[in-house]
């Protein structure tokens, strides 16, 4: 070996353990002849593949070592050493500061290396890949976009041999690393003088947050970065067209179209995936986003359940966690149910599943149409989390980023801007930070540090607090979702009779409000389908009865009065009602939960309120609530009327073959700052005014005595005459007292007069 050889050798060892001499090294070694080394000497590194792979990573390095030592040339030893060298220090390698000396000098000693195989043999599109890996990863930005130069070079090496493998694998690096550049400088507001956010320094409303964000920066026009997401989604589709079965070549370009709302586009290349590979959920995944986003929740839905079936138990129990949106905290009311996080992890599979299914169910929007658009918008999310911020090197998923637990809650930002310079201002980072902004129209803002070619985002330090009550207290909102803005109220009550001791007879009163329904409509009449459905404890349907009706659109429609009785069975009952124009999409809901009540002992039903009570013919004592005719109402009265008060109280103790009770009923406004007082009178079936009252600006207050028959069920009814009561809310309080034992119970409901 020539002495100019021998210092070569020496001096490309004495770089493993300094970084400052690398350059040196590299110039040395270049300027030999560039022939490819012969197979014998592969056998190096193949020997110390083998040993790691046992385990022993230090004789590898120690074997490699000799290798190059021998043979300054062998680019495959020196390819495999970096690649030890760089596995050893991986753990260590932080993007702010590395105290581990030992780590450092491993961490120079693989870029070395790597750095000296592509340059002894630069038609190894391999060896490019791996030096490109390795600086993508650097806690250096210099180093991390330095790699996008070297994936090309892989890219050519690649199309010189004819390596297709390969060529995908340097095409998806450049795409990332074009990705990365394209993160930090998407949507960038251009500062005025040296302005940033700091949100720890300064005192300003957070309902003005959008605001003082356009205070400090003017957003650039057009967005920038677009040359870089065009690079990137070219080159992601050239990784696609060379090796189209790889799973993270098809999720990077679904990536890449996502972000820009190229739902089209995103759905056909899925498509196409989709019948290539039959058993590809994630092709599945990409059609339903794409679907759901155009507005076809039929496919949408038909592409998220195949997705299900081909994936795996604990990847589709990932995706569908609903611990993404619930409180990371339950509040204090909501102690012993399931309403956070926390509670239900600690459930076991089968129950979860089982309120999985009633929580979509109650936030189904519409169950007159086939589509829950909640549960999609929330599967879409999570899927476009996952597309956009996985980081495969540190085998985070989107979704259980930052940016991604915030998408997921609240959906797409309305207003998207990077601002240089971190809101942080940590002076122990290295690279110069971004400031992220998503801003939403309910006047939801947060902020994100970034860090350039990282591709990462961590809420800012001085915004934790703030976001971490915000998630207690708004913990979802599905605002975005088209079927929620043009979602109606329909008023209803729910009034329970015992019948049995496992079931109840519910009586339904719905205020349809057909005029918001109708409005708009060019058809002469105007069909609104009407729906009651009722679903018990394990989400079966246990009553339904639906009718379609007809409106002429250009007539005034005063609301529609509608009321269903239907038997309910033990346990958790929920009633929908609801109301849908299907040509413009309209429509009004109704829905409430009925928990478990206990239908033996001393009790009374709730309190009907509809029309004037009276007697059913021919009968002259009641003997249950159906003897009694009453319309019943939703809690709505007419201005100058009079309301109907019907209910029923059982097992009260007998005496001497009758029951004694004592009725109190309380009246009060819920206004009390209203401009005149009101009055009151309870008129039994005759019309006649009854016990005597107790009466104040705002309060009226009567009891008196009943006595009955010994009977397990007494039936009571009578009239509140609110004829001279304003508009307004009222709260409305029946306590009965059994005379017998002292023992109370009561009811409190509410009523409007308009």
């Amino acid at each position: 070996m020539s002495d100019r050889l021998v210092r070569a050798t020496r001096r490309a060892l004495v770089l493993l353990l300094s970084a400052s001499f690398a350059s040196l090294a590299t110039r040395a070694l270049v300027a030999q002849p560039m022939t490819p080394p012969p197979m014998a000497r592969l056998s190096a590194a193949h020997l110390a593949d083998s040993i790691a792979a046992n385990g022993d990573t230090v004789r590898a390095v120690a074997l490699l070592d000799s290798a190059v030592r021998r043979d300054t040339r062998d680019a495959a030893a020196w390819h495999q050493l970096g690649l030890l060298q760089w596995n050893r220090a991986r753990s260590a390698r932080n993007p702010n500061v590395m105290k581990d000396q030992q780590k450092i000098r491993m961490l120079i000693a693989a870029d070395t290396a790597l750095r000296l195989a592509t340059q002894l043999a630069p038609d190894s599109a391999r060896y490019w890949l791996s030096l490109s890996r390795f600086n993508i990863q650097s806690g250096v930005s210099t180093m991390r976009f330095a790699s996008s130069g070297q994936a090309r070079d892989g890219m050519s090496a690649a199309e010189r041999s004819g390596e297709k493998l390969l060529l995908a694998e340097a095409a998806d690096m450049a795409g990332m690393a074009a990705w990365r550049s394209y993160d930090a400088l998407a949507n960038r507001g251009l500062p005025s003088g040296m302005s940033k956010v700091q949100l720890g320094s300064v005192n300003w409303n957070r309902n003005n947050a959008r605001d003082y964000v356009n205070s400090i920066a003017n957003k650039i026009e057009p967005p920038t970065g677009d040359n870089d997401h065009a690079t990137a989604l070219d080159y992601f589709s050239r990784a696609v067209a060379a090796d189209s079965s790889n799973l993270r070549y098809s999720r990077h370009l679904y990536m890449a179209y996502a972000e820009r709302k190229k739902w089209p586009e995103l759905a056909t290349v899925a498509a196409l995936r989709a019948r290539q590979f039959p058993l590809d959920f994630q092709a599945q995944l990409a059609l339903g986003l794409a679907y759901h986003r155009l507005a076809d929740e039929t496919r949408a839905t038909h592409a998220f359940d195949s997705a299900f079936v081909l994936m795996d138990e604990g990847e589709a129990n990932r995706l569908k966690n609903l611990s993404r949106i619930l409180r990371p905290r339950a509040p204090k009311e909501l102690k012993g149910q399931i309403g956070d996080s926390a509670g239900w992890a600690k459930l076991p599979p089968s129950q979860r599943d089982g309120l999985e299914s009633m929580f979509w169910m109650m936030s189904d929007p519409l169950a007159l149409t086939q589509e829950n658009e909640f549960r999609l918008e929330f599967l879409s999310r999570v899927v476009f989390a996952d597309f956009r911020w996985t980081i495969d090197e540190m085998a985070l998923r989107g979704a259980d980023t930052d940016r991604g637990d915030v998408y997921v809650r609240y959906g797409p930002p309305d207003f998207e801007m990077t601002i240089p310079g971190s809101s942080t201002d940590d002076r122990t980072r290295l690279d110069g930070g971004v400031t992220l902004v998503w801003d939403y129209n309910n006047k939801l803002t947060f902020f994100f540090d970034l860090q350039p070619g990282f591709a990462t985002g961590r809420l800012s330090l001085f915004d934790r607090n703030y976001v971490e009550t915000l998630r207690d207290a708004i913990p979802v909102s599905f605002a975005n979702v088209p079927a929620a803005r043009l979602l109606d109220t329909i008023p209803m009550r729910i009034t329970r009779f015992r019948s049995g001791a496992d079931s109840s007879d519910a009586v339904i009163a719905a205020r349809v409000p057909i005029d918001s329904l109708v409005r708009a409509n060019t058809r002469d009449r105007v069909p609104v389908d009407i729906d009651l459905r009722i679903f018990d404890q394990f989400v079966k349907v246990r009553g339904m009865e639906s009718d379609q009706l007809t409106f002429a659109r250009d007539s005034g429609h005063a609301p529609l009065d509608r009321n269903w009785t239907r038997r309910v069975g033990p346990g958790i009952n929920v009633v929908r009602v609801e109301a849908l124009q299907a040509d413009s999409k309209r429509g009004a809901r109704a829905m409430s939960r009925l928990d478990p009540t206990t239908n033996v002992g001393f009790g009374m039903s709730d309190v009907l309120l509809g029309s004037k009570p009276e007697l059913r013919g021919g009968m002259t004592q009641p003997s249950r609530w159906r003897d009694v005719a009453i319309t019943p109402n939703a809690g709505s009265l007419a201005r100058g009327s009079s309301i109907g008060l019907l209910w029923e109280m059982y097992e009260l103790v007998p005496r001497d073959g009758m029951t004694t009770y004592r009725v109190a009923i309380t009246v009060e406004r819920e206004d009390r700052m209203g401009a005149a007082g009101f009055a009151v009178r309870v008129l039994d079936n005759l019309g006649r005014a009854v016990g005597r009252a107790q009466q104040s600006r705002d309060r009226f207050t009567i009891a008196f005595d009943r006595q009955g028959s010994a009977l397990p069920v007494l039936v009571e009814y009578l009239s509140l005459d609110m004829t001279q009561a304003p508009s307004g809310g009222y709260r409305l309080r029946v306590e009965v007292t059994d005379l017998a034992n002292q023992k109370k119970t009561t009811r409190n409901t509410g009523f409007i007069v308009r």
